[in-house]
């Protein structure tokens, strides 16, 4: 469990990327990162080159089943004491609650087109947390096993899967068709860094009405991996036989390797009408280097506790109730059959897809709609995003959206870009109200960077999102 807890810290320091949401990002033709959403949708810009470490930074915190002032909010003042009200927070929690963390880099990006075909090239650092929650925990807290609550189950179930990695992707579209139809997919090699996956978990309590006994079943499975081997960051400073340049080739030359793939399609049926649609992140990874896995051999096993035993309580020592709790954990981890293996696993990359459809007044104006979700384990996150979006000259690319997504309807969203010659700054957001009020939102999200452009030139007729 040391173990695991260390592997967690190290992934949580860096921060996380995986199933992004990207929903201004989608229709910004003037943002060639809008690539990574789908394939086939191409920027306006010839040649493109993302510069190194600054080109594209992806930031994405969201929550579910509540808001940060929901949590503050439970705070009451009374007298001179800051009272926390568990039931005030309560009351916002579902069954199960979600909180993710998502991040990630381009080391470098470069993409070129080639009559009808475009070509684009990208090698990103992924990093991803995702955490799930009971609310039984919470209710529980507040209200306790008694009364309505014996013999109830609570779920006191948690999930955690952090995972991060290195991809290097190349992507290809073609225009088919007169230009009225463009197919693309991007190939991703991926090398597996570390992980924590979550693959089964399972914990329920009751108290018995009748004897108030305690009774606790259980259902685990917990797996990590990384590709840290011998070599440490410390060992580069003590030992000059050691260079950063040999960290880096262990860590980013492991065995925990994976494939994934991107592909998407767009289809003008007419000139004022686009429909596109992409499936992203169908792949997995091997996670074989340092593999450990923690595994409850007896499935839903139970365990009943009815309180420690003692003969006299008068001639109780605190090394006898040391003695008393490890004697119980001992039972609990017997009972359960807690083991340690070191199996090799496989982990997912949280599929998504977007549908989307648009209606365009002229080649620089049009107004969309757009229908995202990625899936975890067996659930689905749904959005849906309005859109107006509008390319100013050569100069200015714009996005407004409005999106309801992690249950909030509260999500007004702004993309845009600035062209300076050859130098593009742009800057992506699904939620703006959350830049400046964090604490009433569910999502705060952002995409920014530098790249290099050439070859915008804006054709006099047609329309064209």
């Amino acid at each position: 469990m040391k173990k695991i807890l260390i592997l967690l810290f190290a992934l949580l320091t860096v921060f996380g990327a995986e199933a992004q949401n990207n929903l201004t990002l989608y229709n910004m033709k003037t943002v060639p990162q809008r690539y990574y959403t789908n394939p086939a949708r191409r920027s306006d810009a010839k040649v493109f080159v993302g510069l190194p470490m600054i080109s594209s930074n992806y930031m994405d915190i969201g929550f579910d089943g509540f808001r940060i002032k929901d949590l503050t909010g439970a705070i009451r003042t009374e007298g001179s004491d800051n009272v926390f009200v568990i039931s005030d927070f309560t009351a916002q929690l579902k069954k199960r609650n979600q909180f993710t963390v998502t991040q990630s880099t381009d080391l470098l990006s470069f993409g070129f087109k080639v009559k009808k075909n475009y070509f684009f090239v990208n090698s990103t650092l992924h990093n991803s947390l995702k955490v799930s929650f009971p609310g039984d925990l919470f209710k529980f807290l507040g209200e306790g096993n008694g009364g309505a609550n014996l013999n109830r189950k609570f779920d006191f179930a948690f999930g955690i899967d952090a995972m991060q990695y290195a991809e290097f992707g190349v992507g290809y579209s073609r225009q088919l068709l007169d230009e009225k139809l463009t197919v693309g997919t991007r190939l991703r090699l991926i090398n597996g860094i570390a992980v924590i996956s979550t693959e089964d978990s399972e914990l329920l309590f009751s108290t018995d009405k009748e004897t108030f006994d305690y009774t606790l079943q259980s259902n685990i499975r917990i797996n990590t991996a990384n590709s840290f081997g011998q070599f440490s960051i410390n060992d580069s400073n003590n030992n000059p036989n050691v260079s950063g340049q040999d960290i880096l080739n262990e860590v980013f030359g492991g065995g925990n390797r994976g494939f994934a793939v991107d592909i998407g399609a767009e289809y003008k049926p007419t000139e004022r009408f686009t429909l596109s649609a992409s499936i992203n992140n169908l792949g997995r990874i091997n996670w074989n280097t340092n593999a450990l896995n923690i595994v409850s051999e007896n499935p839903n096993a139970t365990y009943v506790y009815d309180g420690i035993h003692i003969d006299n309580i008068l001639d109780y020592t605190d090394e006898d109730f040391e003695a008393s709790l490890e004697a119980i954990g001992d039972t609990i981890k017997d009972r359960f059959n807690l083991t340690e293996t070191n199996e090799s696993f496989k982990t997912g990359l949280y599929a998504q897809f977007y549908l989307a459809g648009n209606y365009n007044l002229t080649k620089n104006h049009n107004a969309g709609i757009l229908f995202y979700g990625d899936f975890y384990k067996s659930t689905i996150n749904p959005a849906i995003t309005l859109s107006w979006n509008s390319k100013i000259t050569r100069v200015l690319g714009i996005s407004l959206t409005y999106s309801v997504l992690n249950g909030s309807a509260a999500n007004a969203g702004l993309g845009f870009s600035l062209n300076g010659g050859p130098i593009q700054y742009y800057f992506v957001s699904d939620n703006l109200v959350a830049l400046f009020r964090h604490d009433a939102v569910r999502t705060v999200n952002f995409r920014t960077g530098l790249n290099l452009t050439i070859g915008r030139k804006t054709k006099k007729t047609g329309v064209s999102n």
